[in-house]
């Protein structure tokens, strides 16, 4: 009698192990675009403001602009950035993509990296993001809205950088 009740114990573990653990193992996502949310409040305020849908019925009429237009965001990124010096010394290169949620008033709240290219790059970009000034609000019937936003960020090093660190026998 023991023995049946070891080996009944012993088929449900290898049925939990085939049907439910092995499957989540093979279908976790392990993509550096997984969402990351710092807290609780933040999490809420994106499922109710910005759902798993694409399609949003009720979107804004006005959306949110960076003060100056979008010429103005890339002079304020150019002007802002420090690429970080380990990552300039590996050549590192790339895009980060941070998300972020612009209230009412044009502040960015709950910003959080989308893609992944390095931690350092990715500390910049929200460093960045943290010290935009604020937006003008999206907007429907004149009355500010929230909105999520996403914002590439590209870390692009200049001719002379890339070929600093270069071995001098190299063509």
């Amino acid at each position: 009698m023991k023995n049946n009740e070891c080996f009944i114990k012993y088929i449900r573990f290898l049925y939990f192990l085939i049907f439910y653990f092995f499957p989540c193992i093979i279908f976790a996502q392990t993509d550096s675009t997984e969402i990351e949310i710092s807290c609780s409040g933040c999490d809420s305020l994106y499922k109710c403001i910005c759902p798993d849908n694409p399609v949003i019925f009720s979107g804004p009429e006005q959306l949110p602009q960076f003060p100056g237009g979008e010429e103005a965001l890339m002079i304020f990124l150019r002007d802002n950035i420090q690429y970080p010096t380990e990552c300039k010394e590996k050549r590192i290169q790339g895009r980060v993509i941070v998300k972020f949620i612009i209230d009412e008033t044009g502040k960015i709240i709950c910003p959080f990296i989308q893609r992944h290219l390095h931690p350092l790059m990715d500390i910049e970009a929200l460093r960045i993001v943290k010290l935009m000034p604020d937006w003008r609000p999206a907007s429907n019937n004149g009355i500010p809205s929230k909105m999520c936003s996403s914002l590439p960020i590209t870390f692009k090093l200049d001719a002379k950088d890339l070929k600093k660190g270069r071995n001098p026998s190299s063509p």
